[in-house]
C-alpha cells in the first residue's frame, strides 16, 4: 500500500470509530432499550432503559421514573449497564490516544512518526474493545427478550416487550467501533512495515567501466 492509501484507510477508521462512539453514548443514555404497548390502554407506551422507565401517552405527555436500586435491577440490565459504561470509557480513551498522537505530531514531531503510529494502534485497540463491550450487552438483552417474551409458550394476545431504538443504535455503534478500530490498527501496522522497509541506493557511482558501443555502419 502507498502512503496515500494508508492515510485514507486511517481516516476512514477514525471517522467510523467516532460515529460508533456517538451511537454508543446514545445507546447508554436513552431509555428506549425495550418498548411495550399496553393491551388495555393503547394510548400508553412503556419504554425501559438502563437508568429509567418511561410512560408516553398519545397526547405527548411523558413520565419517567429512575430505575430501582442495584439489588432490585434485573441481572441482564445490570450487566448491560456495566458493559455500556465500560464501552463509553474505552471509546473515550481511544479518542484521547488518537488526539494525543496528533498533538505530538503538531508540537515537535512529524507526520508518520513512530509515536503517532503507536498512539493510533492503541486508540484502534481501545475502539475495538469498546465495540465488543457495546455489542455484547445489546445482543444479550435481545436474546433474553426473545426467550422470555417471544417463545412459543408465551400467549400471543398478551403485550410483550420488543426491541427499542437504543438496541439498534447499539448494534450500529458496535459495528462501527469494531470496523473503525480494525481499520485504524491495520493501517498503522502497514505503515510500520513501510517505514521499516529499507531503501537501497548505490553509495558510489562507478564510472571507471567503459561501456562498449556497437559499431554502426551507415550505408
Amino acid at each position: 500500500m502507498t502512503s496515500g492509501v494508508l492515510c485514507l484507510v486511517k481516516n476512514a477508521g477514525l471517522l467510523g470509530s467516532l460515529a460508533g462512539q456517538v451511537c454508543s453514548l446514545v445507546t447508554l443514555c436513552i431509555p428506549q432499550w425495550l418498548t411495550l404497548s399496553s393491551g388495555l390502554l393503547e394510548s400508553e407506551k412503556y419504554t425501559l432503559g438502563l437508568w429509567e422507565t418511561c410512560v408516553t401517552q398519545d397526547t405527548g405527555g411523558r413520565v419517567c421514573q429512575a430505575s430501582a436500586s442495584l439489588r432490585d435491577l434485573a441481572t441482564e440490565m445490570l450487566v448491560a449497564r456495566i458493559l455500556m459504561c465500560g464501552a463509553c470509557v474505552a471509546g473515550s480513551l481511544g479518542l484521547v490516544a488518537v488526539l494525543l498522537g496528533l498533538t505530538c505530531v503538531r508540537y515537535g514531531g512529524h507526520q508518520g512518526s513512530s509515536l503517532e503510529r503507536s498512539t493510533n494502534v492503541a486508540g484502534g485497540a481501545l475502539f475495538f474493545l469498546a465495540g465488543l463491550a457495546t455489542l455484547v450487552p445489546v445482543s444479550y438483552i435481545a436474546r433474553v427478550t426473545v426467550q422470555r417474551f417471544w417463545g412459543p409458550e408465551f400467549p400471543t394476545d398478551v403485550p410483550r416487550w420488543d426491541y427499542g431504538n437504543a438496541m439498534f443504535s447499539g448494534w450500529i455503534g458496535g459495528f462501527f467501533l469494531l470496523t473503525g478500530g480494525l481499520l485504524l490498527i491495520a493501517s498503522q501496522l502497514c505503515a510500520n512495515r513501510l517505514a521499516e522497509k529499507p531503501t537501497s541506493f548505490p553509495s558510489k557511482l562507478d564510472f571507471s567501466r567503459k561501456v562498449p558501443f556497437a559499431k554502426v555502419d551507415f550505408v
